[in-house]
């Protein structure tokens, strides 16, 4: 709720700008698969999104074992704390019971997320035999091993009761 102060005072960057075609990552081609206006409170934009994957044709499929990255890029400065409780909040909303016997490892995980300013961006990177990766600005800050818990963490992103569904319908569908 803090985010509705800090979010208003920054100017809007084209998202265009912001994804290349195809990203390459730990040996892997990934293609943009699609682009979303990333809000809070369904009205409130704080940056753009993009999802890339090894094979765009999966993306219906978005808990399919296969290469992924997500790509958030921000407009406006965001605290830690909001990325954490975030994050906590809608892993447990999705995974219900999992969540709680996961939730150490998911603590740690969120435990990484640092503030960020106008022009950061965080990629969230899926790879099927090592788990998740988070980076900022290109930096890894920590990974989660488990390939389970893994993909399991997009829930947040894709499950039934996501961050915004207006974000996930967007992500879900193909570019053009």
């Amino acid at each position: 709720r803090i985010l509705i102060l800090l979010v208003t005072m920054l100017p809007i960057v084209q998202a265009e700008e912001l994804f290349p075609k195809y990203i390459d990552s730990k040996n892997v081609r990934l293609s943009r698969c699609s682009e979303a206006e990333l809000k809070v409170f369904r009205l409130i934009h704080v940056g753009n999104a993009a999802l890339y994957m090894d094979d765009c044709k999966k993306i219906d499929v978005i808990f399919y074992n296969n290469f992924k990255l997500l790509r958030f890029y921000y407009d406006k400065s965001i605290p830690a704390k909001a990325f954490k409780d975030t994050s906590e909040e809608y892993l447990k909303i999705n995974l219900g019971p999992r969540y709680f016997a996961w939730k150490t490892v998911f603590d740690k995980f969120n435990s990484y997320y640092q503030d960020i300013k106008e022009g950061d961006y965080y990629d969230l990177i899926y790879d099927p035999k090592t788990g998740l990766q988070l980076n900022l600005n290109n930096k890894q800050l920590t990974a989660l091993n488990d390939p389970l818990q893994s993909l399991s963490y997009l829930n947040i992103w894709f499950g039934k009761e996501p961050f915004s569904e207006e974000l996930k319908d967007s992500l879900l569908k193909i570019l053009d």
